[in-house]
């Protein structure tokens, strides 16, 4: 299993180690920013990241117009912002423009933020894996739709009756091999044990 890469954003050194630590793992890189500037520099060099947690009250500008920025240059990653001063209205904002995931007031509570990282994570490798589905069918259709323009004798119905038409070519896509390596040989493992 790959990493989970998280970034911090925090002015305050003190919060940011104690969200590291709090957060370390060893199937978790942790990258921290101590304003938002500093952290679009980090993201650019870096790449997009799982999981951005950005205090609200930056020095540059707001955590939310920080994550709404992340949100256009980065929608795959899970958005969290911390806040010591949650109001309606900014709330409100940053789910409509910035797709907060969740909230986390300050201060807070250490196991409560480690169930919210853990579903926010969760909820990133179901929309990769999702995505990657995604691409598995699509290319399916396609190959359905080239087997009925090479083959047009084989009818609607033919394919109907059965679910399953056997062609010889065979094409096994990359996608449909890391989904499977991902899933069922760790099953295949598991069983064995």
């Amino acid at each position: 299993m790959d990493k989970h890469t998280i970034l911090l954003v925090d002015d305050e050194k003190n919060i940011l180690s104690s969200i590291s630590r709090l957060l370390h793992s060893d199937d978790r890189e942790i990258i921290t920013a101590e304003n938002s500037r500093e952290a679009l520099d980090k993201l650019k060099s870096i790449g997009p990241v799982d999981l951005v947690i950005s205090d609200n009250r930056l020095p540059d500008f707001s955590g939310i117009d920080f994550l709404i920025k992340v949100k256009h240059l980065y929608p795959d990653t899970i958005r969290i912002l911390i806040t010591g001063y949650p109001d309606l209205e900014s709330v409100i904002h940053a789910i409509n423009k910035g797709q907060v995931y969740r909230f986390i007031t300050k201060p807070w509570d250490n196991e409560e933020v480690k169930i919210i990282v853990k579903q926010a994570l969760d909820f990133y490798d179901v929309l990769k894996d999702n995505r990657s589905l995604l691409r598995i069918a699509r290319q399916q259709a396609e190959l359905l739709k080239s087997v009925k323009q090479k083959y047009p004798d084989i009818s609607q119905a033919e394919f109907d009756k059965s679910s399953l038409y056997i062609i010889e070519e065979k094409v096994i896509s990359e996608n449909l091999s890391e989904f499977m390596q991902k899933y069922y040989i760790k099953d295949n493992k598991e069983s064995k044990e």
